[in-house]
């Protein structure tokens, strides 16, 4: 299995927070994105422009595991472990200290925003994913 070799520090906020003072659910989706807008920009992309398209979340997914509270410092892991023609798929993970909080993934189509539709995955990107992560993604 591959290993999640790329990951950013954060820290739990207060607006994280729901009534049972834990973090919310849909909180770990801005983690999960805050990791893979970071795991682009190592490339040079953004959500909005690789080489020259952008990218959309047709699916995402989340599976908790341990609560997440205020102050709390994690680190969000994340891996592109799917390379298709259209689409990419990136795994993610939570952990605070050694124990993983959450884990999840998305399906991200590129896409054409002017058109309105999903177009392939440019080469530049391929190419760089797979020098990153390995020919076999």
């Amino acid at each position: 299995m591959k290993r999640f070799d790329f990951s950013i520090p954060l820290s739990v906020r207060v607006n994280d927070l729901n009534y049972g003072n834990h973090v919310g659910y849909q909180n770990y989706f801005t983690y999960f994105q805050e990791a893979r807008i970071a795991y682009l920009n190592q490339f040079g992309y953004s959500e909005l422009d690789i080489e020259g398209c952008g990218m959309i979340v047709g699916e995402a997914n989340c599976k908790y595991t341990r609560e997440l509270f205020l102050n709390d410092r994690i680190d969000v892991t994340c891996r592109i472990s799917t390379l298709k023609s259209k689409l990419f798929v990136m795994e993610y993970q939570i952990f605070k200290t050694d124990e993983n909080c959450a884990q999840g993934f998305t399906r991200n189509f590129c896409y054409d925003y002017q058109a309105k539709k999903t177009t392939r995955l440019p080469e530049a990107f391929v190419q760089a994913v797979k020098n990153y992560a390995g020919p076999d993604t």
